[in-house]
């Protein structure tokens, strides 16, 4: 992995707040609108590569159906679910089901694949709250 939370430049650190601070995935062009408001003039590849550092040392993770990026509490494998009415995001861990995946890639010999898998749908919360 990259470096730890510890060992941010200032923008990573700024990206990395402003992700934690929001309620919901951001996209690059919403942190880029919103480092623009804390400090006037920042070009779209200053975030795009913090954005890529913060992946690469594991504290945020893309959201590929949103095109947009969330913290991440742990960097183990498994379900993103994305509730769309709050846009809450977080991670299930699914071990049988990356198993079974891997082995199905493995013997179709696709190699060294990266495993996304994201469910949008409803939270609890925002489940009871239509009942």
């Amino acid at each position: 992995m990259g470096q730890g939370a510890d060992h941010l430049t200032s923008n990573q650190a700024q990206v990395l707040d402003h992700l934690r601070a929001a309620n919901a995935p951001m996209t690059a062009y919403q942190l880029l609108g919103r480092m623009q408001n804390d400090r006037g003039a920042v070009a779209p590849p200053t975030v795009y590569r913090a954005l890529k550092a913060l992946e690469e040392a594991g504290l945020i993770r893309r959201i590929e159906t949103l095109r947009a990026w969330a913290p991440v509490a742990t960097v183990r494998p498994g379900v993103v679910v994305i509730c769309d009415d709050c846009g809450t995001v977080r991670g299930v861990e699914a071990p049988g089901l990356l198993e079974s995946l891997h082995e199905r890639l493995v013997a179709e010999g696709f190699a060294d694949a990266r495993q996304t898998i994201e469910v949008h749908g409803r939270c609890g919360d925002c489940a009871e709250d239509r009942a």
